[in-house]
């Protein structure tokens, strides 16, 4: 299948090896129509933004680089990082207003809220290998973390790569994402969910969003993978947030004003 864009890639301002002018440049030799910059949040150890108003640089760069492209919407997002079962992410609001498009995930070496938090979500989910109630327990504590962000934040479009690096269960996240008008991700960087949760989500009935989480230049909308999970479990296309025919995001993003470089 084609796509209209890849609404999740990292520049050197986060844990990219890329500049956000090389992740432009390369969307449009991939022939892509949009492409999101979307670097993690603060709060996750070697990965984050040095700060939140990293996204306001962003945002000028994006500025600048867009009045030079005529082929390419540039967005500024971001990739927040999960602080607390509570649904607390490292982006303020205010900076979050900022932004085109909001994604979310849970991802190790986050700052917790609290001592707790770090125990309930980081240390539960480290000793998942130690037992089945071990395992059920992180499997319980990182899906309530995952549902109220979902629930808990109206303006998030995205939940990143779903139970990567901390297993959820994929029917109530799901249903969560349905409820509240949240893209489930087919990560291609990571190749991840499992297939066995994207049938999962598909049977729930969720829509999906594919894209390339990329690092590199070379991996900019690279989204073969998500196009053969697409073929290869008979998902309906315009269940693909980002297929050619969609229109953009535009179509499905929660940002009620658009920034005025569009």
């Amino acid at each position: 299948m084609k796509f209209y864009g890849d609404y999740h890639t990292h520049s050197r301002h986060s844990d990219g090896r890329q500049s956000v002018e090389d992740i432009v440049n390369a969307a449009v030799d991939r022939g892509l129509q949009e492409v999101a910059i979307t670097d993690h949040g603060p709060l996750a150890a070697v990965i984050g933004v040095k700060n939140a108003d990293d996204y306001l640089k962003i945002k000028q760069e994006i500025v600048d680089l867009q009045s030079q492209q005529a082929d390419i919407t540039i967005l500024l997002g971001a990739e927040a990082n999960i602080r607390d079962l509570e649904g607390t992410l490292d982006i303020d609001k205010e900076y979050i207003e900022e932004l085109d498009i909001l994604i979310a995930g849970l991802h190790p070496y986050t700052l917790p809220k609290t001592i707790k938090d770090g125990w309930n979500i980081m240390v539960q989910n480290s000793m998942r290998h130690l037992g089945r109630s071990f395992r059920d327990k992180a499997v319980n504590a990182n899906t309530k973390a995952v549902v109220e962000v979902i629930c808990q934040h109206p303006e998030l479009d995205i939940l990143a790569h779903p139970g990567l690096f901390f297993k959820v269960d994929i029917g109530e996240v799901s249903r969560a994402c349905i409820k509240n008008n949240v893209l489930f991700e087919i990560n291609c960087g990571h190749k991840y969910p499992s297939i066995s949760d994207i049938i999962e989500a598909n049977r729930v009935g969720v829509d999906f969003i594919i894209n390339s989480d990329s690092h590199f230049q070379a991996t900019v909308g690279k989204l073969d993978y998500g196009s053969w999970i697409v073929d290869e479990l008979g998902i309906d296309e315009e269940r693909i947030a980002n297929n050619r025919s969609g229109g953009g995001y535009k179509g499905w993003s929660k940002k009620v004003k658009y920034c005025a470089y569009l």
